[in-house]
């Protein structure tokens, strides 16, 4: 028994009202890479909030200091990297359009 993909995947296009492939990936692929990015965003930035708590309440505690500034670090360092991916896959998307 064949089975006609061509036919399956329409049916699931219809699903998704889009009309070919690379639509489904350039209007729902993009809406999730935007999810994504405004998700590890907000996580960024709620890490920033503790850690900047946890350096106001250290009171000088050097362990604690330590910790607040590794967490600061790694809050900014998450969100140059999701912003660099950001950059990186929105420029791919927009090399499929020329």
């Amino acid at each position: 028994m064949q089975v006609n993909i061509g036919k399956v995947t329409q049916g699931l296009l219809a699903d998704w009202k889009v009309n070919s492939l690379d639509e489904l990936i350039q209007t729902k692929g993009v809406d999730l890479i935007k999810f994504f990015i405004g998700f590890s965003a907000f996580v960024a930035v709620a890490i920033l909030v503790v850690a900047g708590y946890l350096f106001i309440t250290s009171g000088g505690d050097p362990e604690k200091v330590e910790k607040a500034q590794k967490a600061i670090t790694a809050a900014i360092v998450g969100l140059v990297i999701v912003f660099i991916a950001r950059a990186i896959v929105f420029f791919v998307v927009d090399l499929g359009n020329l």
